[in-house]
């Protein structure tokens, strides 16, 4: 009965820890460390914004003939709150598109390219 109950603490403590250290991420995102490793915490899951693509904010070269295209744009939930939302892509992102962003303890993890009928409506609205 002793080893259920340890085997159970132990069950509690490591849910409690993943929940704070959830609370702690989202209030970090500034912290590439702390977005890093909040990656591993299973509480933690990525959102779904929408967005109307529009031309970069700055062209960044590598110097090894690629460029990183940086991007700004107000994207929204599926109940249309909005949030700014900077991202980068490899290629130039064709202009008045949209896109369903992954974003996750602030920072975008990938996009698809979405039609507009499969936007939710809200967040269709204030696109």
């Amino acid at each position: 009965m002793k080893i259920i109950f340890k085997i159970f603490i132990f069950i509690v403590v490591i849910i409690l820890a993943l929940f704070f250290w959830k609370l702690y991420a989202e209030s970090h995102t500034d912290s590439k460390n702390v977005r890093n490793l909040a990656n591993l915490n299973p509480l933690i899951t990525s959102e779904k914004y929408y967005i109307q693509t529009n031309e970069p904010r700055s062209v960044k070269d590598s110097g090894k003939g690629t460029k990183q295209y940086e991007y700004t744009n107000k994207a929204y939930d599926k109940d249309g709150n909005e949030k700014e939302i900077t991202y980068t892509a490899i290629k130039k992102l064709k202009t008045n598109h949209y896109l369903e962003l992954d974003y996750k303890v602030g920072e975008v993890k990938g996009y698809t390219e979405v039609k507009e009928k499969d936007i939710p409506r809200k967040a269709k609205i204030k696109l």
